[in-house]
């Protein structure tokens, strides 16, 4: 009997441990990108006419690659990444996630061995922070 109850209570502490680390790893303080094996991150610019000969380009966000993963699909990236900005709420205060910065939109398509995940900006003082933001992510 007290075998059993110590391997009740080993099985029972190691439960309680492996639960614990998983909550501290997907935690909403980290960024949810960092889950995944980001191989490039890019500016995204669109581009303006100006004139009859010139264009513009601005920078308007950034756009991130993300190496397939086994069973990772396009949908199941976005559910994903659209729970960790819902957790995040209002008071997103990670000062280094791309999701903490305000009005960012998110685009999320299958690209070769991957995908491609990209922030767009409503502004270029926001775009250049999204930018620096998902630069981190290679660290």
């Amino acid at each position: 009997m007290i075998r059993k109850t110590l391997t009740a209570l080993v099985v029972g502490g190691t439960l309680l441990v492996s639960t614990a680390s998983f909550a501290a790893t997907t935690s909403p303080a980290d960024c949810v990108l960092r889950q995944y094996h980001v191989t490039s991150v890019t500016p995204y610019h669109s581009e303006r006419q100006v004139g009859q000969a010139g264009v513009i380009r601005d920078l308007v966000g950034a756009s991130v690659y993300v190496q397939a993963e086994p069973g990772l699909t396009a949908e199941w990236l976005r559910l994903n990444l659209d729970r960790h900005r819902t957790e995040m709420g209002a008071a997103a205060t990670m000062k280094d996630c791309p999701f903490a910065v305000d009005d960012v939109q998110l685009d999320v398509e299958s690209s070769g061995a991957g995908f491609y995940v990209t922030f767009l900006a409503p502004n270029p003082a926001k775009a250049e922070e999204v930018l620096r933001r998902t630069r981190l992510l290679l660290v």
